[in-house]
């Protein structure tokens, strides 16, 4: 913007840019920030309500930040068509900024839309929407200014994203240190145990011990359950769920399962797209995998259904149920402390924000729900 030194920059301005570095600058999380940005921007401009929409893969509008707009009228605009938010790059720097009536459908809104375009370099990201009720003058001043503003939110996001990525690559390399450790160490030491159960058993036949034999054979037993169990864990620290989607990462669980076992499973779902964050997507999958490891082990099941489906306003419920024994409770939780697996899993649960229920009752089989809410928007402010 080599042009905005012909005019000279009004402190008003130069405060709002320096507040605007800063908030994108904080150590903040990403909803907190944007809110911080957008209630900057309503100081300023005395706007009624405002927005920020990305352009998605698919050429939709996601909303991933407002204030003034309700629930209802966020969701009704949510991956809106991505007409009449794209910018040109051949006009003069004023017209880059539109002003319009409110073409969002809002009727509760002020009646003028002011657009500034959301760029990281050349490249169009999404937009800012602004609805004030007052005459806005787009001289050259404040088209440098809005334009700022833009481009400031868009370094934002692109930087946002490197992290992103730089992250989970960094988690990606640590999974697969931990898996390859887990290969060479634990993996080979059970290998060498199991060697070492042959070795006793055959110099056992001689003797003839019952009770050794089924105590040979039950440790052979615990060493097969160990070494499967490792081989899943390897498997999974190598393929980061966030390349799965929880969906399709839970059908191959129920099918490994089913290969497993031979236990009749089925899976349920509303087959919609759940566009969790990757922790979080781990943590659900986490869970499902040890109800199914339990059942698997425990349970003496004939009949297991997993149910997996999300409303509209995020709220995702996972059930796992089965046919089988189940357990008492109460001894569980008894003196020597609770399970260690179902102590995780509801630990998991507390990361996600939700709340993980298990019923179950001698022979009356086992049921474990867990409930949580993810909703890929900021609150209404």
């Amino acid at each position: 913007m080599a042009e905005s030194s012909l005019f000279k920059w009004s402190t008003p301005s130069i405060t709002l840019l320096y507040q605007i570095s800063s908030a994108l600058g904080s150590a903040h999380e990403k909803d907190q920030i944007l809110h911080d940005f957008l209630v900057l921007l309503k100081q300023h401009f005395n706007a009624g309500a405002g927005s920020i929409q990305l352009i998605t893969d698919d050429g939709l509008m996601d909303l991933v930040a407002y204030f003034g707009i309700t629930e209802e009228q966020a969701n009704s605009i949510q991956h809106a068509p991505i007409d009449g938010h794209l910018f040109s790059f051949d006009t003069d720097v004023i017209d880059e900024i539109q002003i319009r009536k409110n073409e969002l459908g809002l009727e509760t809104l002020p009646p003028k839309q002011l657009c500034i375009p959301v760029r990281f370099k050349i490249r169009t990201l999404g937009v800012i929407n602004l609805f004030v009720e007052d005459e806005i003058n787009i001289n050259e001043e404040m088209a440098y200014l809005l334009l700022s503003l833009g481009a400031h939110l868009g370094e934002f996001f692109e930087r946002t994203h490197i992290e992103n990525k730089n992250r989970l690559q960094l988690i990606k390399d640590e999974r697969n240190i931990i898996a390859n450790e887990l290969h060479d160490s634990l993996a080979q030491t059970l290998a060498s145990m199991r060697f070492q159960i042959r070795i006793l058993d055959q110099s056992l036949q001689p003797v003839g011990d019952f009770m050794a034999f089924k105590t040979i054979e039950s440790v052979e037993h615990a060493l097969d359950e160990a070494t499967t169990d490792l081989r899943e864990l390897i498997a999974h620290c190598r393929v980061p769920i966030e390349q799965q989607g929880l969906l399709p990462a839970v059908k191959r669980a129920v099918e490994k399962f089913r290969n497993d076992t031979g236990i009749h499973i089925m899976l349920q779902s509303d087959d919609q797209t759940l566009p969790l964050p990757s922790n979080m997507e781990l943590n659900a999958y986490r869970i499902v995998q040890e109800a199914l490891a339990n059942i698997k082990k425990h349970a003496n099941a004939y009949i297991v259904r997993v149910l997996l489906n999300c409303d509209d306003d995020g709220n995702i419920r996972i059930l796992i149920e089965n046919d089988g024994k189940g357990f008492d409770q109460s001894k569980i939780q008894s003196s020597e402390g609770e399970h260690l697996g179902l102590t995780i899993m509801k630990e998991r649960a507390r990361h996600l924000g939700g709340e993980l229920k298990i019923e179950s009752e001698p022979d009356e089989g086992t049921r474990v729900e867990l409930r949580f809410r993810y909703k890929d928007s900021s609150d209404d402010s």
